[in-house]
């Protein structure tokens, strides 16, 4: 893929040099905006060595970023490559052992990065840290360590709840809105999916490196703020919908599937009802094409999942929330599907052991 770097400057050279290349992909954004999340990576109390900003947009924001600062540099893509392409691809030009993955409108704390790398640096087997990510407020939360259900669903981990304070803990997935990722897991693991174009590419990454058994922490302690807003409009449903779909028959184990089945089937009823009601019918409908195409890639993805493998389903279970509740799903729904899932749920636990 032929890039133009910033300025004229000559990519990195590839490999874990140490230290850490901050990754910011960017598209249609203010300048003015992108400039706060790379200003507030410069004021690190531990500043990333090198600030890779990916412009997905055709060269308007790298041009923008000329002359900034002698660590930013910019990578060209020749079209809109979606998210997971552009962290790839940066992947393939980054310096640091570490990545992080910053949002083009999120602002990290002083103290966020030197957070994040002191949890990973506590264990190799620590693949990604995640941040807190709060609302432009600073005190009311947006995501962080967010729970996956067993069907795929995975709302924004305490949208809504106050700020919070605690020690590292492991979990399943962490938020893409501000994570760190070990380069070399990252690359072991064969990146993100880029046939996702957005959106669910840090869930299913989460859940592949806990399955190859690495570990997944969120850190509290490393906070940013991030200008949040769900958009229902545009093709979002489509993405999110599509993308978990995937995910769920490439990363769960086939005796797992059948086990889930009910669940998975009465879960596509519930949600086509939503959908309907929502307004995104035809997105869901989209979703279910778009994964009947990609049935080929599907099962090439399924067999590169099974051979990362080292955690069974069995292990991975606890770490999923058995309850949908979220400031983002009706009500109502979380209510009904809870009643039927949770006890299932249960007898699914006992009889994958």
């Amino acid at each position: 893929m032929q890039t133009r770097p910033l300025s004229g400057r000559s990519p990195s050279p590839q490999g874990d040099g140490g230290g850490v290349t901050a990754v910011v992909v960017c598209y249609d954004e203010d300048p003015a905006e992108l400039r706060v999340a790379i200003d507030g990576l410069l004021a690190q109390t531990r500043p990333p060595e090198e600030i890779l900003v990916i412009d997905n947009g055709g060269g308007r924001l790298a041009r923008e970023l000329d002359g900034h600062h002698e660590s930013v540099r910019a990578l060209v893509a020749p079209a809109n490559l979606g998210y997971p392409p552009a962290v790839n691809l940066a992947a393939a030009h980054a310096a640091g052992e570490y990545m992080l993955c910053l949002n083009p409108d999120a602002e990290a704390e002083p103290d966020c990065l030197e957070r994040l790398v002191e949890s990973a640096a506590r264990d190799p087997k620590v693949a990604l840290v995640g941040a807190q990510i709060l609302l432009e407020d600073h005190q009311t939360r947006n995501a962080g360590a967010n729970p996956v259900h067993p069907t795929g669903i995975s709302p924004a981990g305490g949208y809504g709840l106050p700020r919070e304070d605690g020690e590292p803990r492991d979990v399943l997935v962490v938020s893409g809105a501000c994570c760190l990722i070990r380069r070399s897991v990252f690359l072991e693991l064969g990146g993100f999916v880029e046939e996702f174009f957005m959106y669910y590419d840090d869930v299913d990454l989460g859940w592949r490196a806990n399955m190859a058994g690495y570990r997944v922490v969120y850190d509290p302690r490393a906070v940013v703020s991030h200008a949040y807003a769900f958009a229902r409009r545009g093709k979002k449903w489509l993405y999110l919908e599509r993308n978990r779909l995937f995910t769920v028959i490439a990363n769960y184990q086939p005796r797992t599937l059948l086990l889930l089945a009910p669940l998975l089937l009465a879960s596509e009823a519930g949600l086509l009802v939503v959908a309907a009601l929502g307004g995104w019918l035809p997105q869901k409908l989209a979703a279910y094409v778009w994964l009947v195409r990609m049935r080929s890639r599907l099962r090439e993805h399924r067999r590169a999942v099974a051979g990362s493998r080292r955690r069974s389903d069995a292990e991975l279970l606890s770490l999923f929330e058995p309850r949908l509740h979220s400031a983002l799903l009706p009500a109502a729904g979380a209510r009904l599907a809870n009643a039927f899932a949770v006890p299932y749920l249960r007898i699914v636990r006992r009889l994958a052991r």
